[in-house]
């Protein structure tokens, strides 16, 4: 059997599906069930119950990088051409100084981390995605069920929803 193949539900509006969305929830009828929508909504995050995103972590590991290799390129570079001002020694002593390079580093790392991140934990690019309705990336959302049938139980159960449109996958 095809990978692509079940039912896909489509929904007008964010709150149906979201409706919809915490009512699938549970079931084991629409076990491995995935919402589309033409973009993020935090609001279809809460109803499908996702745990948290871990691209944060890439982040997190990302700026404490920038920030470590900030203050470390700026006190090798004052330990390398001292600047003596004020008669105070270089290295540490100059640490306030350092607060700058370290932020931009912290912001220019965690940024490029971030990048890779939900490119990684997204699969992209994915060339052998499957595009179920082109009005999914306009202005549609959908609920697709796997192995479904259109006359099964859970096309009626979607459109009992609200679906405004049930099709089968292939």
């Amino acid at each position: 059997m095809s990978k692509s193949r079940g039912v896909l539900g489509l929904f007008k509006h964010l709150d149906t599906v979201c409706n919809a969305a915490e009512k699938v929830r549970g079931r084991h009828d629409f076990k491995d069930h995935e919402v589309f929508s033409p973009t993020s909504y935090h609001e279809i995050e809460h109803s499908c119950a996702y745990p948290p995103s871990p691209v944060r972590w890439f982040t997190f590991v990302g700026a404490m990088t920038g920030t470590v290799t900030g203050f470390a390129l700026a006190l090798l570079c004052d330990w390398d051409w001292p600047i003596v001002v004020g008669g105070k020694t270089p290295g540490i002593y100059s640490l306030p100084a350092y607060v700058i390079l370290g932020f931009e580093f912290t912001i220019l790392f965690g940024a490029i981390a971030t990048v890779i991140g939900v490119l990684v934990m997204c699969r992209l690019p994915n060339p052998k995605a499957t595009i179920f309705d082109n009005r999914l990336t306009d202005d549609m959302f959908g609920i697709w069920v796997p192995g479904a049938t259109v006359d099964g139980p859970q096309a009626k159960f979607l459109k009992e929803a609200g679906a405004v449109e049930i099709k089968a996958t292939h």
